[in-house]
């Protein structure tokens, strides 16, 4: 069964995960299920990074095993610099330790800082597993301590959507709301506007959705993910 992401429609129905992510989390909870293991999950951003963590968080494990979800920005201090006090409070503020432990954002740490932050988790609770999760750099930062890198047992990846994706996601949200000419044009517009990152995509699916609710007669077109691409475009500006 396909599990739900975070992004919800306007209609409050969730997409299912895409068949890499889906990946992910086995590859990544297969992992964390041996002691004492880490894990890396890169790719850009928006390609569901944190989506990944949160199907795992949620029901990626047994039962009986304990798990955390922790943003690095939480673990870092106010003033950019990661003081061992908070990283000792992070690492031990529960009686009852996770059996593993998901770092989001991975990549925005400093190396020394990284390697502390996990050498203290391990002190705390030798079996931890440790998933840390981010852009391409943190490749870079945990090649940096040659014992951090040792310990890594997997470097799984979430790619960009395919077309294909797109269209399996996006195709019965949309397809009833376009003209039949145009319902695939539209999927591949939106595709090609977002580059497959499912961030920006789900975002365009959004407002077309809510496009075609004010006016449940209009057929939308690929001209209606134009302007609604244009009209994000100058809200970020």
């Amino acid at each position: 069964m396909s599990r739900p992401i975070a992004t919800q429609e306007p209609s409050g129905k969730c997409l299912p995960l895409t068949g890499p992510q889906e990946a992910a989390v086995a590859k990544l909870a297969y992992t964390a299920g041996q002691p004492g293991a880490i894990a890396l999950l890169c790719g850009p951003a928006g390609v569901g990074k944190t989506t990944v963590l949160r199907a795992m968080a949620a029901d990626g494990l047994p039962k009986s095993q304990t798990i955390r979800l922790m943003p690095w920005a939480d673990i870092r201090a106010d003033r950019g610099d990661l003081a061992a006090g908070r990283m000792r409070a992070a690492a031990s503020d529960d009686d009852s330790f996770p059996h593993v432990l998901l770092i989001d954002d991975a990549h925005r740490a400093v190396a020394a800082e990284l390697v502390e932050f996990v050498e203290l988790c391990r002190r705390r609770h030798d079996g931890i597993a440790i998933v840390l999760a981010g852009e391409g750099r943190l490749l870079s930062l945990v090649a940096s301590d040659a014992r951090l890198e040792q310990a890594v047992r997997l470097r799984a990846t979430v790619p960009t959507f395919t077309l294909a994706e797109s269209r399996r996601v996006f195709g019965p949200t949309l397809a009833f709301n376009a003209a039949e000419a145009d319902g695939e044009a539209v999927i591949r517009t939106i595709h090609e506007i977002a580059g497959g990152v499912p961030a920006i995509a789900v975002r365009l699916a959004e407002m077309l959705a809510m496009l075609a609710a004010a006016d449940p007669r209009r057929d939308l077109t690929p001209d209606d993910v134009e302007a609604i691409h244009r009209r994000l475009s100058l809200s970020a500006a």
